[in-house]
């Protein structure tokens, strides 16, 4: 069995691929208890005894010497949920980075997967890192260039690394897919691309909370300071009608957009498209059998 981890900036960055991979490749949520993962993820069977998976033993920590406020909050980068692709036996950890900027926090956790397949005969007999970004005012090129950058010390040469382009590296195959408007605007973030989504659902809702928004926010607020703050304002204001207090993420989630919708946006098609395309190598060993969620 394979493993694709996707490394996200925030929570509603992972719902996003989540519905994606629902939508447009059929895969299912992994609904049963974090041992039960497969190997090195779950519980880890080393004779004569098992151990903890790498999930349980990253959650797990020291917190003595840490305040109320810490112990209260996962410490990032965090696996926050699994998707089985059961036909082509990958299941993909889903992974809140919270940032571009916390590149030594993932390549420990990384380095953490590298030593834990080490140990012996695992479940997953290899994985690949994704790498979801926003482009921001920055643009693709230069989102490009920090992460060949950032990343190439622990990965190696990244030079060839582009768009929604896979790299063999020494350890795994990794790739960056950079989220922006269009071919011809290459600036931008997922909020671009969930906005119509939000639009067409609630249509009328949309339309007020765009006029409330627009007509009401000052040159020196935060909804003010970039399109990608005025469009989740929008958005989470037009969420507000059918999800009181909830935050964005719970308007991407299935309680809200529906699944049709991803099924038709283009994002989701190209994106689900990159995961699926990783180019594993032929391997003579009997891929492990996928886990059955409830």
């Amino acid at each position: 069995m394979k493993a694709v981890l996707v490394i996200c900036e925030g929570r509603h960055d992972i719902i996003f691929v989540q519905r994606s991979l629902g939508a447009v490749a059929g895969c299912d949520w992994f609904d049963l208890p974090i041992k039960e993962l497969p190997s090195p993820f779950g519980d880890i069977n080393i004779q004569p005894q098992s151990e903890k998976g790498l999930v349980a033993t990253r959650i797990e920590r020291e917190v003595d010497d840490l305040t109320l406020r810490e112990v209260a909050y996962p410490l990032l980068p965090q696996f926050e949920s699994a998707v089985l692709d059961k036909a082509k036996k990958t299941i993909f950890m889903m992974i809140r980075a919270n940032g571009k900027e916390q590149v030594n926090a993932v390549v420990d956790l990384l380095q953490d997967i590298n030593a834990s397949l080490d140990l012996g005969s695992m479940e997953i007999s290899g994985y690949a890192t994704a790498f979801l970004f926003d482009a921001n005012d920055e643009g693709l090129a230069p989102t490009l260039d920090a992460f060949r950058d950032g990343y190439g010390k622990h990965f190696g040469d990244l030079s060839t690394a582009d768009h929604a382009v896979w790299v063999e590296a020494p350890t795994c195959h990794v790739g960056a897919f950079v989220i922006h408007k269009s071919p011809s605007d290459q600036t931008g973030t997922l909020e671009d691309h969930l906005a119509p989504l939000v639009a067409t659902t609630w249509p009328s809702h949309f339309d007020a909370a765009s006029a409330f928004i627009d007509d009401g926010r000052q040159t020196d607020e935060a909804a003010s300071n970039s399109e990608a703050n005025r469009l989740k304002a929008i958005i989470t204001s037009t969420g507000q009608f059918q999800h009181p207090g909830a935050p964005l993420s719970t308007f991407v989630d299935r309680d809200g957009i529906p699944t049709a919708q991803f099924e038709t946006c283009e994002l989701s098609q190209e994106l689900v498209h990159f995961l699926q395309a990783v180019p594993w190598q032929e391997s003579s060993d009997e891929p492990a059998d996928v886990p059955k969620s409830a």
